[in-house]
């Protein structure tokens, strides 16, 4: 029994020694304060939320027409639309103030289309767009922490200016709230990385992937 004993002892004594070297031959964790990070997503928080383009000015116009035929083809069911979306785009800084928080500062861009034509010959009878930049501060909390590993959380809170379509007298501008929360998020490399992230929000709906650099 005491020969068992000293057995186990031993390997105890040599897993504790490895394990102790490991970690004095580990790299210590390297914080780096900047970072400036470029991605794109694929499905455009707004686009996802549907865009509001204020048709009713432009229908209500049309309406008033007496000779105008779109009033009829509209309550007929007579039109069809398609719409266009750029993918959204997002420049950021982030200032790291430990590896755990770090605050970012954010601009998105994202585009869309909304054109309506008439089904028995293809007419455009409208044609509307807006563009969105989103301002957005994020807070951003890493629970992983490695070399070239890292995963987070974040959330963030800003504004919306969109730039509207004025050829039919709707309001050239609009303000709107913004949101973004994405639980999981990785980045892989050092200097140089690129990284992934799952989230939703008006910035961007289901994913997105980017570049970065940190110095």
């Amino acid at each position: 029994m005491k020969r068992y004993l000293l057995i186990l002892f031993a390997v105890w004594l040599c897993l504790t020694a490895a394990d102790a070297k490991e970690k004095q031959e580990r790299e210590p964790y390297d914080l780096r304060r900047h970072e400036f990070s470029f991605y794109g997503a694929f499905y455009p928080g707004r686009y996802a939320f549907g865009y509001d383009f204020e048709l009713y000015p432009y229908l209500n116009r049309y309406h008033a027409s007496s000779d105008g035929p779109v009033s009829s083809i509209y309550t007929d069911g007579a039109t069809y639309n398609k719409e266009r979306v750029t993918n959204s785009w997002t420049l950021m800084y982030t200032y790291n103030f430990t590896k755990v928080f770090a605050l970012s500062l954010g601009l998105s861009y994202e585009g869309g289309w909304n054109e309506y034509f008439r089904r028995e010959d293809n007419r455009k009878l409208l044609s509307l767009q807006s563009h969105y930049f989103s301002p957005m501060l994020t807070a951003r909390f890493s629970w992983l922490n490695r070399k070239l590993l890292r995963m987070y959380s974040s959330a963030g809170l800003g504004f919306s200016v969109g730039l509207n379509d004025s050829k039919y007298k709707g309001p050239p501008t609009s303000t709107k709230f913004s949101m973004q929360v994405t639980p999981v998020g990785v980045s892989v490399g050092k200097d140089v990385f690129g990284f992934a992230e799952v989230g939703i929000g008006t910035i961007y709906v289901g994913g997105c992937l980017g570049i970065a650099y940190r110095f």
